[in-house]
């Protein structure tokens, strides 16, 4: 099988490595090829590497995911996006979201829905996890 292959954006360098670990460690047929930091470093990377996934946090340097997602997706139709965030799963913001991106997942996701999370996108289906404590893990259309 080939590796699904991530194109990981996040400001924070701590969450981004712990990110990657969560990635890697619990699926081996995924590789991050390729690491952002900011939209712009998105922009200018994705002409470069073959990401299956974009897996990006919500609000960057340079403006939040709802400013780019249009463009991403008129780029790059066929990149599947994932995006990570610290809104809660009610926030009107994620509905928005959600009409560009194949997925979403809370930062306080458990390390093993971010592997999850990209093999399902990966598979075509829609991920999302509900972040409140009362709220269990469901894949679906929302």
């Amino acid at each position: 099988m080939n590796a699904i292959k991530v194109l990981l954006a996040n400001d924070h360098l701590i969450l981004r490595n712990g990110i990657k670990i969560a990635l890697t460690s619990k699926a081996q047929n995924i590789q991050v090829v390729g690491e952002a930091d900011s939209f712009a470093e998105i922009l200018r990377l994705l002409p470069h590497f073959e990401a299956d996934i974009l897996m990006t946090d919500d609000i960057m340097p340079g403006g939040e995911i709802l400013t780019f997602l249009p463009l991403i997706k008129e780029q790059y139709p066929d990149l599947k996006i994932i995006i990570n965030s610290m809104l809660s799963s009610e926030t009107a913001d994620i509905t928005k979201m959600m009409e560009w991106a194949n997925g979403w997942l809370s930062f306080i996701s458990k390390e093993e829905e971010f592997a999850k999370a990209v093999e399902v996108v990966f598979d075509g289906r829609p991920y999302y996890y509900k972040s409140s404590d009362i709220e269990d893990t469901f894949v679906g259309k929302f």
